[in-house]
């Protein structure tokens, strides 16, 4: 009899200790929950500029449409035709400036569902550049802002005690081969305001205000330089011609008669003992006519408000004819011209001309046309943010020569924005 009393209180004592641990693990699973569940959030897109903004759902195949504003999910794709901006104002009032030619999938957008302890964001660009506008922590305990492409990601986090909220941006540059874990893309990461990592499967790199690094296709990452973004691809020709068109254009009275004698060619050069390729624009002398030889690429590209926007390229002259000029004051050894939409819409070229030969009986003016020396290697840097109105959008850059003779190196061709601050706010 006792020891079926002692049975029934040892299997009452195991039952209350298995019960106390249930209740115990059911209870810790609970408080996990509810200090971790979490909800998905929307946000508001908004068209900036253009009418080429689509947006598709992720159980949707077909692309929408959009013209206005629209509500964007978790799981949405975004996607911009040139000249299309749009603005993305997430649940807290962190902002995302989807520029131009991009495609981007929102793949986290979430806050914590009963306590104010995370709010996490992911985007995953497949294409294009992406502006992230971090709101701070308030009153969450952690917020963090992740932009990721295949094995490279950038995050910004901010919490109490360690303020790192601002601005980023991820670019993907073009080149390389779509497909494959590694599609060969390189991605320009940079911090405007704040802190953020940078993050590939090779090695990480802590980013602060105003600075950049580039990682390679095999993901390596670049040096760190200040926030600069390169609108001109193969600007230092090491890949040829390639992005760059060469065009002719002879005068009515001589086109499609006489050969022009005119040629684009590349050719080695060194300035300072500091090897590179140039482009030449030759024609020899014995020409009456004027001929313009040149190459010339399309950038396509929307320009920010918060961005400066710089002209720079290496020049030698060494023929030119007619002197100064020419009778129309038009006719360079070297122009250079920008094609661009301006911020009230309407399109504008702007050109400037350079020389080494004066011809006393004209005087050019200096807004036309700057004198260089003869001969000698030459830097030429021009800060276009003084155009007024200003640059919104900069469709083309033309690089040529133009008169009866000339010889003409150029090397180096850089429009560079430099990204200041933020996205609006």
């Amino acid at each position: 009899m006792r020891r079926q009393v002692r049975r029934a209180w040892l299997v009452l004592a195991i039952s209350s200790l298995v019960f106390l641990v249930l209740a115990a693990g059911v209870v810790s699973v609970a408080r996990y929950y509810f200090g971790h569940a979490t909800r998905p959030e929307d946000a508001t897109l908004q068209v900036v500029s253009g009418n080429g903004a689509l947006i598709r759902s992720v159980h949707e195949r077909e692309w929408r449409l959009v013209t206005g504003s629209a509500e964007v999910h978790e799981g949405d794709e975004i996607s911009t035709a040139l000249g299309t901006v749009v603005w993305l104002t997430m649940f807290d009032g962190s902002t995302v400036e989807v520029s131009e030619d991009t495609v981007v999938r929102v793949a986290r957008m979430r806050s914590s569902r009963y306590l104010n302890r995370t709010k996490h964001f992911v985007l995953e660009p497949e294409r294009g550049t992406v502006y992230v506008g971090m709101a701070g922590h308030e009153q969450y305990d952690y917020v963090e802002f992740t932009v990721r492409r295949r094995q490279v990601t950038v995050t910004m986090s901010d919490e109490p005690g360690r303020t790192g909220a601002g601005s980023f941006l991820v670019e993907v540059l073009p080149g390389g081969d779509e497909g494959g874990e590694s599609d060969g893309k390189r991605i320009r990461a940079a911090v405007l305001r704040g802190t953020a990592t940078l993050t590939t499967a090779l090695s990480s790199m802590r980013l602060e205000a105003n600075e950049q690094a580039i990682v390679s296709g095999s993901g390596e990452i670049g040096p760190v330089t200040a926030a600069v973004r390169e609108l001109v691809q193969n600007g230092d020709l090491s890949d040829g011609l390639t992005g760059w068109v060469e065009f002719e254009q002879q005068s009515l009275r001589t086109a499609g008669i006489t050969a022009s004698g005119a040629s684009v060619e590349l050719v080695a050069e060194s300035i300072d003992g500091t090897p590179l390729t140039a482009v030449e624009f030759l024609r020899p002398a014995g020409h009456d006519d004027i001929v313009q030889v040149g190459i010339r690429q399309r950038v396509g590209q929307s320009l920010r408000v918060y961005s400066s926007l710089i002209l720079q390229f290496d020049v030698k002259i060494s023929d030119q004819r007619p002197l100064g000029g020419g009778s129309d004051l038009q006719t360079f050894p070297l122009v250079v011209k920008l094609v661009y939409t301006d911020v009230q819409g309407q399109e504008r070229e702007w050109w400037r001309g350079y020389y080494v030969l004066d011809d006393p009986e004209r005087r050019i003016p200096l807004d036309r046309a700057a004198k260089l020396d003869l001969g000698a290697w030459q830097h030429v840097a021009f800060d276009l943010r003084n155009l007024s109105p200003l640059p919104k959008q900069v469709t083309a850059i033309v690089v040529y020569a133009s008169g009866q003779s000339f010889q003409t190196r150029v090397a180096n061709i850089s429009l560079s924005s430099g990204e200041f601050g933020g996205p609006r706010q």
